[in-house]
């Protein structure tokens, strides 16, 4: 059964619950985000080949990437579930599911390098947030891996220039900045990146706030006029790498360790390459395309400057209100180690190995792959 669900899922026919697990050969990613989107390819494709090289052939992964099999809202729980055995998990689309990640999802104006706050992020949830291990492991799944974006810009089909412009607008935002928007008079729409496209086709939205590198990622590119650039923050604690606590045991020590391996350089390049790089490529498609940049002025400035004060106050508040214990202790967990890893991110200067092997002396080196 299980064979022949994982090909009917190949040809994107559908998926069904499955009951059962899957053998340790026979492993499926499903991911909600496009074929060619950095995190697929420079990212997870090349650590499958690794491990499957490693591993002599006993761990095979099957990437199932374009929402064939789950969506942003639900991979959480199709992991849960054994439908997939890994997948893609965004904490705003499992905000109550995941309420003590998102705290960190949230805090999205604490720190600007790119590298910084990926290396955070991913340490204070892995090793000093029990909380959030707490609820990863009430859904029966394991945190193994975190990911990157770039600072997030304002993508519109139509001009926008200034903050007062945006009165009446519908803007795609999830999380903290849906309130950055509101305070601007935007109406916010609470929809995943990979409908957007469809969303400002249809005039459902007029505005999308995202990094350059969506521009090629999910299509923007086709829809898109102008841009805002300016950097609106960009959200944290992603997780690359969410796998099946059954699925995860189920493998023997040995291929534990080698996918502990292998899963920084794949946080590092997913970060680097798929992003960092990605936005590069993607701002000169876009101008070569005839897509318009905008720098913001003054009255963002002023805006973003009230909105970066409120900031943490609002995202304790809220995360408290949802039931997380002692939000200000998730919160610290990830504001102590931002600077040591903003130190450490001048000396990786974008360097694939280098943040690689940071990741993996900061983090991987302090787990126990028997015990996670």
């Amino acid at each position: 059964m299980v064979n022949t669900f994982r090909a009917l899922c190949a040809f994107g026919i559908g998926a069904v619950a499955l009951a059962g697990a899957a053998s340790a050969k026979d492993l499926v990613y499903g991911s909600w985000v496009a074929a060619k989107h950095g995190v697929n390819v420079a990212g997870l494709e090349p650590m499958f080949k690794e491990i499957e090289k490693d591993t002599k052939g006993a761990v095979k992964w099957q990437l199932l990437s374009g929402g064939q099999v789950v969506s942003a809202r639900s991979t959480l729980a199709n992991i849960r579930d054994r439908v997939v055995d890994a997948g893609l998990v965004i904490p705003v689309f499992t905000q109550k599911e995941l309420a003590a990640t998102n705290t960190i999802f949230d805090l999205q104006m604490a720190g600007t390098d790119e590298i910084a706050v990926t290396g955070a992020s991913t340490e204070a949830v892995m090793l000093h947030c029990p909380g959030c291990l707490d609820e990863y492991k009430k859904h029966k799944v394991v945190f193994l891996a975190g990911y990157g974006v770039t600072p997030f810009r304002l993508m519109c089909a139509s001009e926008i220039t200034k903050a007062a412009e945006l009165q009446g607008k519908k803007v795609r935002a999830t999380g903290g900045p849906s309130h950055l928007f509101a305070a601007m008079k935007a109406i916010t729409v609470n929809i995943p990146p990979n409908e957007g496209v469809e969303a400002m086709q249809r005039g459902a939205v007029d505005c999308s706030h995202g990094p350059h590198a969506w521009l090629k990622s999910y299509g923007f590119l086709d829809v898109v006029k102008h841009i805002v650039d300016y950097s609106f923050g960009f959200p944290r604690a992603l997780g690359m790498f969410v796998m099946n606590r059954d699925a995860w045991n189920a493998l023997t020590l040995d291929q534990k360790k080698i996918m502990l391996k292998h899963l920084p350089g794949a946080s590092a390049r997913s970060t680097i390459v798929g992003y960092i790089g990605e936005d590069e490529e993607a701002k000169k498609e876009g101008l070569a395309k005839g897509i318009k940049f905008h720098k913001g002025g003054k009255d963002f400035d002023e805006v973003m400057a009230k909105y970066r004060i409120e900031e943490r106050k609002r995202v304790i508040d809220g995360s408290r209100t949802v039931g997380v214990k002692d939000p200000e202790k998730v919160a610290t967990a990830f504001e102590k180690v931002l600077p040591k890893w903003e130190r450490l991110a001048k000396e990786i200067n974008n360097d694939v190995d280098k943040f690689a092997a940071a990741l993996r002396t900061e983090i991987y080196d302090k787990l126990d792959a028997a015990k996670m």
